[in-house]
């Protein structure tokens, strides 16, 4: 009913506005036909969208959804600033428990990602819906021949070994994991 409205109105104005003759074969006459072309080519697509829309609405339904998840996602797709903002508050937080109870793995996974951070080791890879944080072998500022050399970087085979990280719907899942069992000891229940 919009488009209907909307539709009559420009075909109004259309009527209203015309070229002069002498325009009309030249370049603004052939530019304003064009753009006319477009706006009918798009009303005719969102008619028939909208038609087909109400034929068959569970489609509708599924592809809407999977459309507002993808931008949801992209949204929220998490930067190496959240990632570090969110080892420096796990980090703190995780600096009131006594070292009998922190757990030794999580503690030196997070000793080891300071560690790259401070070496400027740490990359992001963004893939619009997700991200991924891993450990390069050298700087981006270091300006000797291995960091540069396209034959010395990470192999496409091993690389799963140095993905730190997975960033999804706005946080990062390993670092979560991790702060969840920071706080048991196995060694603690052994002695």
């Amino acid at each position: 009913m919009i488009i209907r409205t909307l539709s009559s109105k420009l075909a109004l104005l259309k009527n209203k506005f015309t070229l002069p003759s002498r325009f009309q074969k030249g370049l603004l006459g052939k530019w304003t036909n064009y753009w006319i072309l477009v706006g009918q080519d798009y009303k005719r697509s969102t008619i028939d969208l909208i038609k087909e829309s109400r034929k068959k609405p569970l489609k509708t339904s599924i592809v809407i959804t999977s459309l507002s998840g993808i931008i949801y996602s992209i949204k929220t797709n998490p930067n190496e600033i959240d990632f570090k903002s969110t080892v420096q508050l796990y980090l703190n937080e995780s600096a009131m428990y006594g070292e009998k109870t922190r757990n030794k793995e999580v503690d030196n996974f997070y000793v080891q990602l300071i560690d790259s951070f401070n070496h400027g080791l740490v990359r992001r890879i963004s893939f619009g819906v997700f991200s991924i944080i891993w450990i390069d072998n050298y700087s981006k500022e270091h300006g000797i021949y291995k960091s540069q050399c396209k034959y010395l970087r990470p192999r496409y085979l091993t690389f799963h070994t140095r993905i730190v990280d997975f960033g999804f719907l706005g946080r990062w899942w390993n670092i979560d994991r991790q702060y969840k069992i920071y706080d048991i000891n196995e060694d603690e229940w052994n002695k």
